[in-house]
């Protein structure tokens, strides 16, 4: 049974890509209907659809993600009319609705990249943890050579001097390839934070542009 719903959301809800973001909802659920600012900067929707369709709309409409704000959406129901083919987004558009749905996506791809240098420094922390447990099994091999040689085994000294050695120096490597891999890190995080601020500049710029030549 088609039902239809009246709309009207209150909030941070224009000139903010929110009616963008409802016309793609309406598609993805099949709602027809329209969307449009109204003068007291509250943003009206008329539309039709089944009864669990408009439950999931006005969910998913209702949403608090920058730079949109939704703070009420006041709902009225009534027997659906079938008078809408498609939805439509009403009035001209905007350039600052294409900026604010441009800084949502932006705002998602950061944070992305923040989980993937995450990843990176974990990948680098576990293999710092392995090489440190490496050291560990040396000094446990260490340990080993120089009980043997408290039990009198004269004749093995040579080599527990000689295996020492080789210890000493493989702990070594182990120290300086740890170092190594936390300059790269630092390295690769500092790139990756100086390419976030600078994509950030570059939003504020555009930003900028888009006001001063509205």
């Amino acid at each position: 049974m088609i039902r239809r719903a009246d709309i009207i959301l209150k909030g941070r809800v224009q000139k903010a890509g929110f009616r963008d973001h409802i016309d793609e909802v309406a598609y993805d659920l099949d709602i027809k209907g329209w969307v449009k600012n109204l003068e007291d900067n509250t943003v009206k929707i008329v539309c039709e659809g089944k009864k669990e369709s408009l439950d999931e709309f006005i969910t998913r409409i209702h949403i608090k993600e920058y730079p949109i704000r939704v703070q009420e959406a006041i709902v009225e129901f009534s027997p659906g009319l079938g008078e809408f083919d498609d939805f439509t987004v009403h009035a001209t558009y905007e350039r600052m609705d294409a900026a604010g749905r441009y800084m949502r996506e932006m705002n998602r791809n950061l944070g992305g990249k923040f989980d993937q240098m995450l990843d990176k420094q974990d990948q680098m922390l576990g293999k710092q943890d392995q090489m440190l447990g490496n050291q560990d099994k040396m000094l446990e091999k260490q340990d080993l050579h120089i009980e043997i040689t408290r039990n009198g085994f004269d004749d093995i000294k040579e080599e527990i001097k000689t295996g020492f050695h080789d210890v000493i120096n493989e702990i070594k490597d182990v120290k300086n390839e740890i170092h190594m891999q936390r300059d790269d890190f630092k390295e690769v995080f500092m790139k990756e934070v100086t390419e976030l601020h600078n994509e950030i500049n570059e939003i504020r710029s555009t930003l900028a542009r888009m006001q001063a030549a509205g």
